[in-house]
């Protein structure tokens, strides 16, 4: 079972060195909102893994681990919930409603000013926490599947259970950590999300077919606008 942090080579054992890595990502992070003392900055490295941190005054508040990725599907009607998650609909072309998601979003501190409605190109990042190669796409996709598995249960959360062909692969590393992951394009039930999983864990190919477990993060560019 694979860690948030470990999808995207920042994995770390002692809390000491989790400290310090969120202060040195805080140094180097941008600011996209600030309310008095609450700030939200966002840190990306080279790699284009990303720290969602979150502070009042000089204490940090949270940290959100996940990958700057291209978007792959539309979102709708985004709505915060209690435990700083967002519930929302992801929709298709002819605004039908493919799935509806639970998950964090890197811009939710800019959402409650954002004017109605909030619809448009989203980045979907799925952090792998299991992940398993079930077998191989050749030609037609298999039967795909998006379960927001946190969307309906009683203690909401941002998991989702998903089936997916991967399109593309691409292994990055973390200069500060020495650590590697891999971050793959994968189609699921009618959109694209990147999913990030640590290095080798498991090997990743195009055309394979993988079942995930894990965690959502995604970014609608368009708030920052």
């Amino acid at each position: 079972m694979a860690s948030n942090l470990a999808c995207i080579g920042l994995d770390v054992w002692r809390r000491s060195d989790f400290r310090d890595m969120v202060a040195a990502a805080r140094s180097e992070a941008e600011t996209i909102a600030k309310d008095g003392e609450v700030g939200v900055h966002v840190w990306t490295d080279v790699s284009g893994a990303r720290l969602i941190i979150t502070t009042e005054g000089d204490l940090v508040r949270a940290v959100t681990p996940t990958f700057y990725a291209a978007p792959g599907a539309v979102i709708s009607e985004p709505q915060a919930v209690d435990g700083g998650l967002v519930l929302a609909e992801l929709v298709n072309d002819q605004d039908e409603v493919i799935t509806e998601i639970a998950c964090q979003l890197e811009e939710l501190a800019l959402l409650g000013s954002a004017p109605p409605p909030v619809r448009g190109p989203v980045s979907v990042v799925v952090l792998g926490n299991s992940t398993q190669v079930t077998g191989r796409a050749d030609g037609a996709a298999p039967g795909l599947v998006f379960e927001p598995t946190g969307a309906y249960s009683r203690s909401t959360d941002a998991v989702a259970h998903l089936t997916g062909v991967v399109l593309a692969v691409e292994r990055r590393a973390v200069g500060r950590t020495g650590q590697a992951f891999t971050a793959a394009r994968v189609q699921t039930d009618g959109f694209h999300v990147t999913l990030c999983v640590p290095a080798g864990k498991p090997e990743l190919t195009t055309g394979d077919v993988v079942e995930v477990d894990g965690y959502v993060v995604v970014s609608i560019p368009a708030l920052r606008a």
